[in-house]
Order: structure tokens, then C-alpha cells, then sequence
């Protein structure tokens, strides 16, 4: 379980499902945070054939965000 999680808006579009996932690596490389990359809802079709073409796992939902450190 990590430490942050790292989550775009409600409704996850490419930009901040992308963006949460580079910036959960940054926490973790540079920063030494035990932090993960999570999304909110459901991605879209575009998102998935992004994740899908660079290969890059899609996010866990996360469904209840009560007591996690949030960014």
C-alpha cells in the first residue's frame, strides 16, 4: 500500500491519468516517497489505447479515499 496516492479529476481523461502516473514516478525516484498512481472513475477509450500503445499499466480505481494522503 503506498504512503501518496497521485490522482488526476473525477472524470480521468488522458492528461491527468498520464500526468498522475509521471508524477507518482517522480515522488518515487526523486523524492524517495512511496507513492502510487491511482484514477478516480473508469478511463476513457483514448486513455486506454494510449496506456496500451506505451505499454504502461492502467491505474487502480481507488475507491475510498478516506484516511489516504491524497496529491
Amino acid at each position: 500500500m503506498a504512503d501518496v496516492y497521485v490522482v488526476g479529476h473525477k472524470a480521468p481523461d488522458t492528461d491527468s491519468v498520464c500526468s498522475a502516473i509521471a508524477y507518482a514516478k517522480f515522488k518515487r525516484e526523486v523524492e524517495g516517497v512511496n507513492a502510487e498512481a491511482a484514477r478516480a472513475d473508469e478511463i476513457n477509450p483514448e486513455t486506454e489505447y494510449v496506456l496500451n500503445y506505451f505499454k504502461v499499466n492502467v491505474p487502480p480505481l481507488l475507491k475510498d479515499a478516506k484516511g489516504k494522503k491524497l496529491i
